[in-house]
């Protein structure tokens, strides 16, 4: 997706760096089929391929058209951005022994949980092979760098977060798109991500339901952005709380569209809920919550309480009462509301691709520095 190849646009502005960028052609994500289209003025090189199993991160692999970037560019550094135990990961490993062995060699890991995998020895058996062949692992965090040892990584790694493209969200004049959403007049609870339990928004409809019902100075409306299976499930528990009327729903939208509906909300909520086999990894939406400038609240799962560390509130997951207080807060004091702001400007400085691409550029000078 074009978000996450700004950071490479942005390292390939280095006058002494040739970038090439492997990506799928198309990728189905977040109930989107994305098809990939060139960035203009780019410093890249830019080459998508076609794949199999697209949107299935552990087993899709190129089919072709990814050889001569081993064979014939021969690079000093090969960097993916794939988990280690993925078929691609596999393919990568094979390209790199066959045609470019003395290149140095990255990956990322998204780990959250340190559970094994459901699909068999496969995927340990590649993480293996790989782990043998790293020179440097950029975990999501430090927690992901945690498990990654526990896996049996015993190499370099670097902590590097999910970033955001502070060209597209900042704070931007929405009045129109809130007027065609009946939003105007209103104090506007956001949520943006997939629609499935795991996510806790339940939750934030049983504090809706709270706020509806005890605070008569405000008109609230919960403004949700995103499809999933579990769509159907959270209506009946809004028809059931009879807070129906108080939400608008709107399908998942292209990413250059999602700005625009965050600055329609007056706070944004993350309230996943951990589960055995899953916990939130990163929380991508909450600093994009903070660029354009929206105070932003999540829960204690996972690495959220991290990303937000004091530019947002925070409340114990599944715990509607306190999510409810933390909302009127910032509904009834100006002063919170305008702090953080602030501080999630601040907090954002640490997130952005321009941050994350000049950190991972010196990684990038440190490795070749170990050769040459």
């Amino acid at each position: 997706m074009k978000p996450y190849r700004r950071k490479f646009a942005l390292i390939a502005e280095h006058p002494d760096v040739t970038l090439r960028v492997v990506t799928p052609t198309r990728w189905y994500e977040s109930f989107q089929d994305i098809v990939f289209e060139p960035e203009p003025d780019t410093l890249c090189e830019e080459f998508p391929c076609p794949i199999r199993f697209s949107g299935y991160g552990s087993r899709f692999y190129y089919r072709s058209g990814v050889k001569s970037h081993f064979r014939d560019f021969q690079p000093d550094i090969i960097h993916l951005e794939e988990e280690a135990w993925s078929i691609n990961a596999l393919q990568t490993i094979r390209l790199k022994r066959k045609y470019c062995p003395n290149s140095r060699f990255i990956f990322r890991t998204s780990l959250s949980i340190s559970i094994k995998q459901r699909f068999g020895i496969l995927p340990v058996w590649i993480e293996r092979r790989v782990f043998r062949e790293t020179d440097k692992a950029f975990p999501l965090s430090e927690n992901a760098g945690n498990i990654l040892t526990e896996r049996g990584y015993t190499g370099q790694q670097t902590p590097f977060p999910n970033g955001v493209d502070i060209r597209h969200f900042y704070k931007m004049d929405v009045s129109e798109l809130r007027n065609s959403l009946r939003l105007t007049g209103c104090f506007v609870i956001g949520y943006v991500g997939r629609l499935l339990r795991m996510k806790g928004i339940d939750t934030l409809l049983e504090a809706l339901a709270c706020l509806v019902s005890r605070d008569t100075t405000n008109t609230y409306k919960l403004l949700i952005l995103g499809q999933g299976e579990d769509k159907p499930y959270f209506q009946k528990i809004a028809e059931t709380l009879g807070i129906s009327e108080q939400i608008v729903w709107i399908d998942a939208v292209p990413p250059e569209e999602v700005a625009a509906y965050i600055n329609c909300m007056d706070t944004l909520v993350l309230p996943s809920r951990t589960t055995a086999e899953w916990v939130e990894f990163f929380g991508r939406v909450l600093i994009e919550g903070m660029a354009c400038e929206v105070p932003v609240i999540g829960s204690n799962s996972g690495e959220i309480p991290h990303v937000i560390d004091n530019a947002g509130l925070v409340f114990p997951e599944s715990d509607a009462d306190v999510l409810t207080e933390h909302i009127h807060q910032i509904a009834h004091d100006s002063n919170l509301r305008n702090e953080l702001i602030a501080r999630g400007l601040t907090r954002i400085e640490n997130f952005t691709w321009e941050t994350i691409a000049e950190q991972t550029y010196q990684v990038y000078q440190e490795l070749l520095g170990n050769v040459r």
